[in-house]
């Protein structure tokens, strides 16, 4: 499997994006109130990742590897690595808004099957405090997922430390 990488501007709506089979839609998505860990809920075929702005655009970036990458260097605020599994072999970042992301690889690049995704996230208390941001408006949030085929695996936390994330966590 090549190693693919892709970035572009996601609009989220509710305070959210999906990774979901855009045949099946979003309402494949677990609700929110399912990220328990602050930052992303997973159920088959579908995930959605809590952002801090309720609407507007954020960065995102999507590296697929073949094994399990090192962990990304960088000042990410929360980082998350959980496991999800494609039945459809499909799985891509998804707005509600907007539609399946251009220019970010599928999340499941061997098909169907088990995959682990290491979240990073970044700004989201900067998209809290700012609330929305229009179209044209620079991303204060910033999210790299990783992605790799790997059996089904306890969730790890690997950062919590923004505030965004820790209200979702005591609720």
């Amino acid at each position: 499997m090549p190693e693919e990488r892709g970035t572009t501007r996601v609009w989220v709506h509710a305070r959210q994006f999906y990774i979901v089979d855009p045949d099946l839609g979003t309402d494949q998505a677990p609700d929110l109130a399912d990220a328990g860990n602050g930052l992303i809920a997973v159920e088959e075929d579908g995930a959605s990742i809590l952002t801090g702005l309720t609407v507007g655009p954020v960065e995102v970036t999507v590296t697929t590897h073949a094994s399990e990458p090192p962990l990304h260097d960088g000042d990410w605020d929360e980082v998350v690595e959980t496991s999800f599994i494609s039945t459809t072999g499909s799985a891509l970042v998804t707005s509600w808004e907007d539609g399946e992301a251009e220019d970010l690889p599928d999340l499941a690049p061997n098909g169907p099957g088990s995959y682990r995704v290491r979240v990073h996230a970044r700004g989201r208390d900067e998209g809290r405090a700012k609330d929305s941001l229009g179209p044209d408006d620079d991303p204060v949030e910033v999210y790299l997922l990783q992605v790799w085929p790997a059996p089904a695996a306890e969730e790890r936390i690997i950062r919590q430390t923004d505030q965004v994330g820790d209200e979702r966590r005591r609720l």
